[in-house]
């Protein structure tokens, strides 16, 4: 007996159960309502398999952080997602616009800059098949990077002559556009060479004070006394001030790489603050001042690194003791705010001095800003004092703030949140620096 499957008419579908065909052939006793039934039935599911697959593809291409933008062998804009949307202005009108051939995209006054250098650079890679990256800035003020490919179709070979249209079919598909924001990254280019033009110059600055001098004693042997003694203090100070800021970049470096984070420790505020007392009590003697102490953080702990808590609070206590005049006083004082282990460590840092001027107090916080002209000191510091505290308290999930009042002295508060032994109020290292001294220069 022939295969049924072989009359004319029939339709063998070896995806059906078994590789059995599920379309029955005219005359069968399932014709009629039953084949109509099972064409919808597949129809419906060919269309609910073509739609998840376009939901798939279309949401992988609107993920893409990236810009994605295809234009076609005759200059038309035939496919962009939405973050090409939002880097280059592109709206749906360009989807009617008309072809251009293979020349340079005529001018279009419509056009973002942005945009339209992007299809410039999509015209000349479709011309040359060279791929191509440019730099632009868009209106707003972003900076972008295109990097534009000649786009190949996988299916479709390119053979002379074999078009419906009698013109040589070929696999040229046009060109794709893959735009990135790197706004951010060059930010942060500029930030790094402020940084180190910076760096650079703090450290000159004290090294041609030493050199100036050691080639004055070179040729002077007869130097007086008292200007070779004068000579000595002033290399002495810069020396200290270079040792101090090449400690501070290296804590600098150490936060900003992480480094530390396995010496997360339980930290006594209390001890540590009386040992500050202590060790910046003779520097307080020696100037003439009185160093108060009201420390009473009520049994409190901190969770982090002790040796940047202690740093943050001794700069604070030093830069008010140098920046205050003989015979005035500064008091440190701390207290514990909350109930039970949520909480918040304040430590008060209270001078005398000349204070800061109102405009001057948004910066101080910066790398390497400094106020001795408006504070009346001669001493000279690094400028990383402050911002290391702005680091440090960032880490430790806290914030500083200051008061001033040109003529009645500074206040600096720092205010850290408290965790019950074995658990951190805030993980130092993994929070990151914030904004912290990251605003400076």
């Amino acid at each position: 007996m022939p295969d049924p499957a072989s009359r004319p008419g029939r339709s063998r579908n070896p995806g059906g159960p078994k590789g059995r065909s599920r379309f029955r052939a005219p005359g069968d006793a399932q014709d009629g309502p039953d084949l109509v039934a099972a064409l919808r039935s597949d129809l419906a599911e060919m269309t609910r398999r073509t739609n998840e697959r376009n939901d798939y593809i279309n949401s992988v291409f609107s993920s893409i952080d990236e810009g994605i933008l295809a234009v076609d062998p005759s200059g038309r804009i035939v496919l962009y997602n939405p973050r090409a949307e939002e880097l280059l202005g592109i709206g749906p009108r360009v989807f009617f616009d008309p072809p251009w051939g293979t020349g340079q995209p005529p001018s279009r006054p419509d056009r973002a800059p942005a945009l339209s250098r992007v299809e410039e650079a999509c015209a000349r890679v479709n011309r040359t098949r060279v791929p191509e990256r440019i730099e632009l800035e868009t209106d707003g003020g972003r900076h972008l990077e295109a990097r534009v490919y000649p786009m190949t179709s996988k299916y479709r070979r390119t053979v002379p002559g074999n078009s419906a249209a009698g013109r040589p079919e070929t696999d040229r598909l046009g060109s794709l556009a893959l735009v990135k924001d790197i706004t951010e990254m060059r930010r942060l280019e500029s930030m790094r060479k402020d940084f180190v033009a910076t760096v650079s110059h703090e450290f000159r600055t004290p090294l041609t004070l030493i050199s100036g001098f050691v080639e004055m004693f070179k040729s002077r042997e007869d130097l007086d006394p008292a200007d070779r003694t004068r000579a000595f203090e002033i290399m002495e100070i810069e020396t200290e001030r270079l040792k101090r800021l090449i400690s501070e970049l290296l804590t600098l470096a150490e936060m900003e790489n992480a480094l530390p984070r396995q010496r997360i420790e339980e930290i006594d505020p209390a001890a540590a603050l009386r040992d500050i007392g202590r060790s910046l009590g003779e520097m307080a003697e020696r100037k003439g001042q009185r160093l108060e102490l009201d420390v009473d953080p009520g049994g409190a702990r901190l969770r982090g690194n002790e040796g940047w808590f202690h740093r943050a609070v001794y700069n604070l206590v030093e830069n008010a003791l140098k920046f205050s005049p003989p015979g005035t006083r500064v008091r440190l004082s701390a207290r514990r705010t909350g109930e039970g282990g949520v909480g918040t460590l304040r430590i008060r840092v209270e001078d005398e001095g000349p204070g800061i001027p109102r405009e001057e107090l948004g910066r101080i916080f910066e790398r390497f800003y400094r106020v001795e002209k408006s504070r009346g000191s001669g001493g000279g510091g690094s400028g990383l004092g402050l911002a290391l505290v702005k680091d440090i308290a960032a880490i430790f999930g806290g914030t500083v703030r200051v008061e001033s009042e040109v003529g009645k002295g500074s206040a600096f508060t720092l205010e850290l949140p408290l965790g019950s032994p074995g658990q951190a109020g805030s993980t130092p290292g993994q929070e990151g620096l914030g904004n912290g001294a990251g605003e400076g220069p």
